[in-house]
């Protein structure tokens, strides 16, 4: 037939959906299509069309038969076959995660929509093309579903799946339409049965497929998951397990859908029990290793470990995925049944014989990572350490695993307080990589510790050359010279090298050559740098000369400093005959030269190695000494201020304060020396010490404003603030939240004077600036808001602030704007209370009579809901002597705000404003203020077509309150929903808990 044809046919196939003419019994389906034909088809009569025209012989029937099977069933079912298998190839599955219920996405399968509307369009034509009573128009129709369903268009596939359930019921009686699905009138027992029986013979069990009604049955199941319709879905899932009829050939695809409904809802002990009788339904072998696997998933999070293990094993030998059969091994021996040391050993030791197998070679990343995590458990740090550090060693591109492996090394050498080692590992960092977790508080650790070892290598350099200058000459002579060879050959530097000559030289060598585009010198012939080998010996001098000896390692300018210091110091410093005595306490190991270069931004990297170069370098005089000994106090008090404020390590900040009180006694910074010993020891719990220091810090400096501070110690904590200043700041919040403007200002800069800033939150400096802004006072309150801005800049309240400013900013304009399109604005500084009107009272009783004569007797019936039972009710309307609560009637959201000023009611109407409009775009919900009394105000949001929606609403919005209306405590607000004509009524007669107590007895929970 002509492909035009053919392509014009396909937008027939929707009114299969949409015709009520549309009948059909089991093998025998009749279509009117001639209203709908396009007009140039019009007078052309299709196959579908002549059904019932002629009998439908034996000779007809295998024709039909024959090709409607291989010329279009076929190329159409291996269509959608190829669409599946390619999205399980695309698929990479994550097997340190729980994996996804099937091995597919469907984001994947929608992405090949030109190969589904293939299907469909093959699987149409092969309906209309031929005689409807053909065995293969149920599976075409069941195609079409599936390829729907592939598509991501859930409403279509559900339809097409429900016309197949609906049109091909089987009828005992040629004229029995009224037959209802899921009664018991077509079963010998009394068995309710919504079922095709299946009852075939041989020759249709050769040449045909069975019929698809039963199958669309577990496609709608699955449907409807993923359309959240979870109750349908588990309506549906227990008519077909008690449905006598229901073939056994579809009981492990229905186990499937069964454990699929378990697994979306989380309940992973009752996912298990389907999904293990649901192996016989997977596609291939590949498939059942995988759903092995995640059984085995499933089961370790239930603690089931050995069984766990047991279906890591099945799933080894099954899979073709060797990233798999890793994964699993590797699980395998981590199905500890206890935290015994021995048990722990052993799994490590299985992991760690896998690491030297050769089909594990390129996995060994993973493998020492996960026995690092063993000996987590166990715990065995040093192992850990180790471990960890082999994972990163093998780990090439993995990384992911190669980011939390330096995290835990991170992290334990922050609990060892080994700082540098910390901030070396959190410097390796990608921290671009999401799954590290809270990317800003690493950031904020390592930004810590960045700074507290710059200071550390300021104090290790600086003793270092202290140490040196307090040698003999000659023995400081040899050390120098002798340190001068060491670095030298490290830096690939030979002794005949002239790259410390005479400048004038090299200038006047320079006039007979010319420089090459390395900046080398060149032959005076010209001859090419890579053909000289002169010149590529010095070039490669001068390259390790510069950066030293490059390891294949992250971060290799870094280690390799940090691993000569260690070499240096060592060599020049553990050997008695070069002690120097020195007295650091904080960088007894430090090495004279090379410590800064672990931190490069903290001094500069020794580059001169010559015995002059390293000696300008050593405080020989007393001003050098002098100059040196400044460096070293700063930067230990400063280190002792990073201990307490940065890290709150408070015992490392005694040590270093009191290291500083010890070899520089005469620096005590006005006394703040004093105050933070005093601070450190009283957050350790040693009263005494504090004490001794504070009464130090009184005597010497009473005048000093570390004094005032020590005399208030609450100050210097703000999160542990005073309960009689916490109390007295919280009534002042109250009254700006009720409108008492004045009284809570005076009341506040009196607080201030005795407490100072530290007392202010977020959300008082907020309310505050309102106030100033409703005054119009817009300076005073840019300012408030600015403090939001720096002191609090984690706060939710930040983001308000600075959009606040901006308008405040362009608030002449705005204004001026608005009155030009003549915008009458809502009146926001008073309170309108609504008394008793017989207009409301009349409206009430009119919406009280229509829902009573909607629903006379609590029965109601939707219209297009389909029940299996028709004597399904509607909820139960509940009601007491004033309301009446009907779920299935619409209903508003109702916000109660207990005296609150309307400048802040009207403010928490703009922020929800916002909010939907963010969030609930397409349902384009409105706010409306409305009043109870002088002291509740009502925030009314669109209404919603049941109960259930307003509640669903409803939970949104309570999660959602603390940050878009953060400035108000959440005992000034509440929510409730309501209908139209409750809510007039309420507006009447005021009695607001009444109607609680109903609601909470009708939603027992929700309110």
């Amino acid at each position: 037939m002509n492909p035009r044809i053919l392509k014009s046919l396909s937008i027939l196939l929707f009114s299969l959906f949409l015709l009520p003419e549309v009948y059909a019994q089991l093998g025998k389906i009749t279509i009117d299509l001639e209203k709908d034909k396009p007009q140039k088809f019009k007078t052309k009569t299709l196959k579908s069309e002549k059904t019932g025209e002629k009998k439908f012989t034996v000779p007809r029937r295998f024709v039909q038969n024959t090709v409607s099977h291989y010329n279009y069933f076929y190329n159409a079912n291996n269509k959608l076959n190829q669409v599946i298998e390619r999205a399980r190839i695309a698929n990479k599955d994550d097997y340190t995660k729980l994996l996804p219920f099937y091995g597919y996405s469907l984001d994947n399968t929608a992405a090949q929509k030109t190969d589904l509307d293939s299907v469909i369009y093959k699987a149409t034509a092969g309906i209309l093309l031929h005689d409807l009573r053909s065995n293969w128009v149920d599976n075409f129709y069941l195609l079409i579903g599936e390829a729907y369903y592939l598509r991501k268009d859930y409403d279509s596939a559900s339809m097409t799946f429900q016309f197949i359930n609906y049109n091909l019921f089987p009828h005992k009686k040629k004229d029995d339409d009224q037959l209802v699905v899921g009664t018991n009138e077509n079963a010998e027992n009394k068995a309710i049965s919504v079922s095709s029986k299946e009852d075939r013979n041989i020759i249709a069990k050769t040449f045909t497929r069975p019929p698809s009604r039963n199958d669309a049955f577990i496609w709608q199941i699955r449907t409807l998951i993923d359309m959240d319709q979870t109750g349908e879905a588990a309506g549906l899932i227990t008519t077909l397990q008690n449905d006598p009829a229901f073939p056994a050939r579809l009981r492990p695809a229905l186990e499937e859908m069964s454990a699929y409904w378990f697994f979306k809802q989380q309940m992973y002990d009752s996912t298990l029990a389907h999904l293990e009788n649901s192996l016989p339904n997977v596609a291939d072998l590949q498939d059942k290793a995988r759903r092995e696997f995640l059984i085995a998933q499933l089961f370790e999070m239930t603690n089931k470990q050995d069984e766990a293990k047991d279906f890591y094993d099945k799933a080894m030998h099954h899979t073709t995925d060797p990233l798999m059969d890793i994964y699993a091994n590797l699980n395998k021996a981590k199905m500890l049944k206890s935290n015994d040391p021995a048990e722990i050993d052993k799994s490590i030791a299985t992991l760690l014989r896998m690491s030297k197998k050769d089909k594990f070679q390129p996995y060994r990343d993973i493998i020492f990572f996960s026995a690092a995590q063993l000996a987590l458990i166990k715990p065995d740090t040093a192992a850990t350490v180790f471990l960890f550090k082999k994972s990163t060693f093998y780990n090439q591109e993995n990384v992911p695993i190669k980011n939390l492996a330096f995290l835990n090394l991170a992290e334990i050498s922050y609990k060892q307080k080994k700082y540098k080692d910390a901030y070396a590992f959190y410097d390796s960092l990608q921290l671009t990589d999401t799954t590290l977790g809270d990317i800003a508080k690493i950031q904020q650790r390592k930004n810590a510790l960045a700074v507290i070892v710059g200071n550390i290598n300021i104090i290790e350099r600086e003793d270092s050359l202290q140490s040196i200058a307090a040698m003999t000459p000659g023995d400081r002579d040899a050390f120098i010279k002798k340190l001068s060879k060491k670095l030298r050959k490290e830096q690939g530097i030979k002794e005949g090298d002239s790259l410390y000559s005479n400048p004038a030289a090299n200038y006047f060598d320079s006039k007979h050559a010319s420089s090459d585009i390395f900046g080398n010198v060149t032959s005076k012939n010209g001859e090419w740098y890579f053909y000289n080998a002169s010149l590529k010996s010095q070039g490669y001098t001068e390259f390790k000369r510069k950066w030293g000896k490059r390891q294949n390692v992250d971060n290799w300018r870094r280690a390799s400093a940090s691993g000569n210091a260690v070499a240096n110091t060592a060599n020049a410093f553990a050997n008695p005959d070069d002690s120097t005595g020195n007295n650091n306490q904080l960088g007894q190991n430090a090495d004279p030269l090379m410590a800064a270069t672990v931190n490069p931004t903290a001094i500069p990297v020794q580059t001169d190695f010559s015995i002059a170069g390293l000696l300008a370098n050593v405080p020989l005089t007393k001003d050098k000494l002098d100059e040196s000994n400044k460096k070293v106090s700063k930067s230990l008090f400063q280190l002792g201020k990073d201990y307490q404020n940065l890290l709150e390590d408070y015992s490392a900040a005694i040590d270093a304060y009191e290291n500083s009180l010890k070899r520089f006694p005469d620096s005590l910074y006005a006394g703040e020396l004093y105050l933070n010993l005093s601070y450190c020891y009283r957050k350790l719990g040693d009263i005494a010490k504090a004490d001794y220091y504070k009464n130090l810090l009184i005597n010497k400096f009473d005048k000093s404003k570390f004094t005032q501070l020590a005399l208030h110690p609450e100050a210097m904590e703000p999160s542990k603030k005073d309960p009689a200043a916490t109390k007295r700041y919280e009534d002042i919040y109250n009254l700006f939240i009720e409108g008492d403007f004045e009284k809570a200002v005076a009341l506040k800069k009196q607080a201030d004077s005795t407490y100072g800033a530290n007392y202010w939150s977020p959300q008082l400096l907020y309310i505050e600036s309102v106030y100033y802004i409703r005054n119009r006072d817009d300076s005073t309150a840019i300012n408030i808001l600015k403090q939001i801005i720096t002191q609090y800049p984690t706060s939710p309240l930040k983001a308000k602030a600075v959009t606040m400013i901006d308008v405040l900013k362009r608030r002449s304009s705005i204004e001026s704007y608005l009155t030009k399109l003549n915008v009458v604005r809502e009146k926001e500084d008073s309170q309108i209370v609504v008394y008793n009107d017989p207009a409301i009272i009349k409206r009430m009783q009119q919406d009280t009579s229509r829902m009573l004569a909607v629903h006379p007797n609590n029965t109601i019936i939707t219209p297009g809901k389909v029940y299996l039972d028709s004597s399904k009710r509607a909820p139960a309307i509940a009601k007491n002597a004033t309301f009446m609560i009907d779920p299935l009637s619409t209903q508003y959201v109702m916000m109660v705000l207990n005296k609150v000023d309307p400048v802040y009611s009207t403010e928490a109407k703009n922020a929800f404003t916002r909010y939907n409009s963010q969030n609930f775009y397409a349902q384009k919900i409105e706010v409306t203020k409305d009043t109870l009394d002088k002291d509740r105000t009502l925030l009314i949001f669109t209404e919603f077509l049941t109960a259930d929606a307003a509640i669903k609403y409803m939970d949104n919005l309570k999660k959602a309150a603390p940050i878009q209306i953060s400035w108000l405590p959440p005992a000034k607000y509440s929510f409730y929903i309501i209908s139209g004509s409750n809510l007039d009524l309420l507006k009447q007669n005021k009695n607001l808990q009444n109607y609680i107590d109903l609601l909470s007895k009708k939603f027992p929970g929700k309110f």
